[in-house]
C-alpha cells in the first residue's frame, strides 16, 4: 500500500510539473516575475564578460535579486541560460494546440537579408552594417516592432526585444544578425487576464507576425488580440494607447503604443510627457535624427556612449537597443522597447514599455555621455 500511495505522489507531482504554467526564467531556469537583459556589440575581448568578441555577450539582472546588471558566464549561443530556458517553454508546447503565441518582428526570422551570406569574420572586420540605416528593412507597412508572446489559460510569458530575424520558431538559436550590435530585452511574466491589454497594444502597433496560434476560447476573450492576428490595426484616432500592466507577482509596468497615423517620436510626444520626465534615449540613429526640442516641458535626449559593467565604453553607432532612462533620479524610469528616435519612425507603428524601479534605474544607469540643449 505505502508503495502504491509513492506512486501515486510521483504521478501527480509529474502531472503537476507538466502542466506547470509559464513564467520568465532566471539564469538557473527557475520562476522569475520578470528579467532584463543589456547584450553587449561585438568588441575586443577586454575580460569583462564571456563571448565579447564575438558578439554573444549580455549582461542579465532580475527581480529576485535587484542587483546590477551582471555578466552572464553563459553566452547566448548556449542553451542553459535565462532566454533559451524561457524560450523552451513554447518550443516544449509549439504542438499543442490550446497554447497562444505569437512571434513577430520587422525584419522576421527566415526573411531574406543581406546577413544571409555574410560571415561573422566580415562583420568583425568590417563592420559591414555601420553606414546602413537599418539592416534590411525599409518598409512602413508593419510596425517597427519585434516580440515574443505565449500564454495557456493561466499565465503567459511578453518577451519585448530589438533583435531582427529573432526568434526561431521551432527552436531556439541565437541569430548571426544579433551579434554585431548591442541589443536590449524585457521579459515579464503575466496572468492570462492581461493578454486582453497586450492585444490591444499589437493591434496599434500591427506587427509582422510570422508564428502564431490563437485558440478559439482564447480569441474569444481577446478581440483586439484577434484582430491583431488576422492582420487588422487600429486606423484612424485613437493614434496611441497607454495601458498598465500588471505581472503576475504585482509589479506594475506601463506600456505605450503607436499606430502609424501616430506621426510623431513616441518619447517626445508620448513617453516623457506621460511620465512627467526628461528622458536619455538609447536607439538605433542613422540618416534621420530628430533635432532636440527644448522647449517641451519634457523632452528626450540622446545617448552616445555606453558603458555597461566593467565593459570598455562604446558608441551608440554600435548599439541597436531601444532603451530610454529617466533623467530624474526622484522619478526612476527605465523602459525597454523596439522603436527607435528617428523622422523616419514617426509613420511606424512601435512602442515601449516603462517600470519605475530604483534598482532597474540604477542598474540601466549606463548611459556614459549624451547630447543636449546646451
Amino acid at each position: 500500500m505505502r508503495q502504491m500511495l509513492l506512486q501515486l505522489v510521483l504521478l501527480l507531482a509529474g502531472a503537476t510539473l507538466s502542466s506547470a504554467a509559464f513564467s520568465c526564467k532566471d539564469q538557473s531556469g527557475a520562476d522569475v516575475d520578470w528579467f532584463a537583459v543589456y547584450k553587449m556589440p561585438i568588441e575586443p575581448d577586454d575580460g569583462s564578460v564571456t563571448g565579447l568578441a564575438g558578439g554573444i555577450a549580455w549582461y542579465y539582472v532580475d527581480v529576485n535579486k535587484k542587483g546590477a546588471l551582471t555578466p552572464s558566464a553563459k553566452t547566448l549561443d548556449d542553451n542553459d541560460q535565462a532566454l533559451a530556458y524561457t524560450l523552451q517553454q513554447y518550443y516544449d508546447k509549439q504542438d499543442d494546440k490550446s497554447i497562444f503565441h505569437v512571434m513577430f518582428n520587422d525584419e522576421p526570422w527566415g526573411s531574406k537579408s543581406s546577413l544571409d551570406d555574410i560571415k561573422l569574420e566580415q562583420i568583425l572586420s568590417n563592420r559591414v552594417f555601420a553606414n546602413h540605416t537599418e539592416y534590411a528593412s525599409t518598409s512602413t507597412v508593419y510596425g517597427h516592432t519585434k516580440g515574443t508572446i505565449f500564454f495557456d489559460g493561466e499565465t503567459g510569458v511578453w518577451l519585448v526585444h530589438s533583435v531582427p530575424l529573432f526568434p526561431n520558431p521551432t527552436k531556439y538559436e541565437y541569430p548571426k544578425s544579433g551579434h554585431d550590435y548591442g541589443q536590449t530585452m524585457l521579459c515579464m511574466t503575466f496572468k492570462y487576464a492581461e493578454l486582453k491589454k497586450i492585444g490591444t497594444q499589437l493591434f496599434f502597433n500591427r506587427p509582422n507576425i510570422y508564428s502564431s496560434n490563437l485558440p478559439s476560447n482564447m480569441a474569444a476573450d481577446n478581440a483586439d488580440l484577434a484582430k491583431a492576428i488576422a492582420g487588422q490595426y487600429q486606423k484612424g484616432e485613437p493614434f496611441s494607447s497607454v495601458l498598465e500592466l500588471d505581472t503576475k507577482a504585482g509589479y506594475t509596468f506601463t506600456s505605450f503604443a503607436k499606430s502609424k497615423e501616430f506621426n510623431a517620436d513616441l518619447y517626445d510626444t508620448l513617453v516623457a510627457p506621460t511620465l512627467k520626465t526628461d528622458l536619455v534615449v538609447e536607439s538605433w540613429r542613422r540618416g534621420s535624427a530628430i533635432p532636440l526640442d527644448c522647449k517641451l516641458t519634457y523632452h528626450a535626449n540622446d545617448a552616445l556612449s555606453i558603458h555597461v559593467g566593467g565593459t570598455t565604453a562604446f558608441s551608440y553607432t554600435k548599439d541597436h537597443s531601444k532603451m530610454a532612462h529617466s533623467a530624474d533620479v526622484t522619478k526612476p524610469w527605465v523602459c525597454i522597447g523596439d522603436i527607435n528616435r528617428m523622422t523616419s519612425q514617426y509613420v511606424r507603428g512601435g512602442g515601449t514599455t516603462c517600470i519605475s524601479s530604483t534598482f532597474l534605474w540604477n542598474a540601466y544607469s549606463v548611459i556614459a555621455t549624451q547630447n543636449t540643449c546646451a
